[in-house]
C-alpha cells in the first residue's frame, strides 16, 4: 500500500450542507510556546510531546519572520504521526464541529497557528486539492456559495495531486481547481520541505464556478474565493494594511483571467494524458 498524505484529500469531511457559526474568542488567548498550547489537547494523541519537540528542533532557525514556536506549529501540523491520529486530522475535526464548544480546548493552538499563517504573505493563484474514492459533485452545484472550515492543504501542481501519494488516477476522484486570493505558502516551514503546499485558512468562502467530468470517475470542480458578508473567523490579531484591500480588488480580475487560462490548460493536459493512456492500453 503506497504512503499517502490525507490532509490534501479529506474534503469528504467538510460540512457544506449548512453554514456553521463563526469562530471567535480564540484571538483573546495569549501567545504561548507550542508545548503549552498542546497541553489541553494532548489526550487526543499518542506521544504528541515528542513530535512537538521534533518540530521545534527542525525550526531553530525559522524563516519569513516567524518565531520558532510559530514555525514549529506549522511544521507539526504537516507531520504524519506513527501512532494514532496526526494533528491535522483531529484539529480539522474540531474546526468542522457544529458545536463550537468542541473547539475551545484548541484555542491556544489555534491562536499560535493562525498567528503564524497570518504573518506569511498571501498569494493569489490557482491551487489544487481533492477527495479520493468519492464523487462530491452533487454537493458542489454551479453557482453555490459555500465555506470550508478545516485547514485546507492544497498543491500548486495538478500532476502531483494525481500521483499515488495523493489522489491517484483510478476510481472515483473529486479534483478541486481553486482560484484563491489569500493562499499561504508553507514550504519553508513544512516537515516535507520543498513540496509546494499552499494552505487556505479556516472559513475559506467561495463560489462554485463550473464542473467537468473528462472521464468516468473523474470529477473536476472549479471554485473561486470570494469575500463573505461577515468574517467567518476572527483574525488572531489586528492587521493594519489599508493598501491590501485596494490591491486585492485591482488584482482580482487579472488573477481570474490568468487562473482560467491555467485551469483550461491543465484540463486539456489531463484529458490528453487520459486519451494517451487509453490508446496505449487498447
Amino acid at each position: 500500500m503506497p504512503f499517502t498524505i490525507t490532509r490534501f484529500t479529506d474534503l469528504h469531511g467538510e460540512p457544506v450542507s449548512l453554514l456553521l457559526a463563526s469562530i471567535n474568542g480564540y484571538q483573546d488567548e495569549p501567545l504561548e510556546p507550542l508545548e503549552k498550547t498542546l497541553e489541553p489537547i494532548a489526550h487526543f494523541f499518542i506521544g504528541i510531546e515528542i513530535n512537538a519537540w521534533v518540530a521545534k528542533e527542525n525550526c531553530i532557525q525559522p524563516k519569513e519572520g516567524l518565531t520558532q514556536d510559530e514555525s514549529a506549529a506549522i511544521h507539526l501540523y504537516t507531520m504524519n504521526f506513527c501512532d494514532g491520529p496526526s494533528l491535522y486530522e483531529v484539529f480539522n475535526q474540531a474546526l468542522r464541529a457544529k458545536n463550537r464548544q468542541d473547539l475551545r480546548p484548541w484555542f491556544k493552538l489555534l491562536k499560535l497557528f493562525l498567528t503564524a499563517l497570518h504573518k506569511l504573505p498571501s498569494h493569489a493563484q490557482t491551487v489544487w486539492c481533492g477527495a479520493r474514492n468519492i464523487d462530491l459533485s452533487s454537493k458542489y452545484p454551479k453557482g453555490k456559495k459555500l465555506a470550508w472550515w478545516g485547514v485546507r492543504s492544497c498543491l500548486t501542481s495538478l500532476e502531483l495531486l494525481q500521483s499515488t501519494q495523493y489522489l491517484g488516477q483510478t476510481g472515483d476522484r473529486a479534483v478541486f481547481a481553486i482560484e484563491c486570493l489569500n493562499g499561504k505558502s508553507i514550504s519553508l516551514h513544512s516537515y516535507f520541505g520543498p513540496e509546494e503546499e499552499i494552505i487556505l485558512l479556516p472559513g475559506f468562502y467561495f463560489e462554485v464556478i463550473d464542473q467537468i467530468s473528462p472521464e468516468v470517475g473523474l470529477h473536476i470542480i472549479q471554485i473561486r474565493e470570494i469575500n463573505p458578508s461577515f468574517l467567518l473567523v476572527t483574525p488572531p490579531f489586528v492587521e493594519i494594511n489599508s493598501f491590501s484591500t485596494s490591491l486585492q480588488t485591482t488584482q482580482t480580475d487579472e488573477m481570474n483571467q490568468l487562473s482560467m487560462s491555467s485551469i483550461s490548460s491543465s484540463y486539456a493536459s489531463m484529458i490528453c494524458k487520459i486519451d494517451e493512456q487509453k490508446c496505449s492500453s487498447s
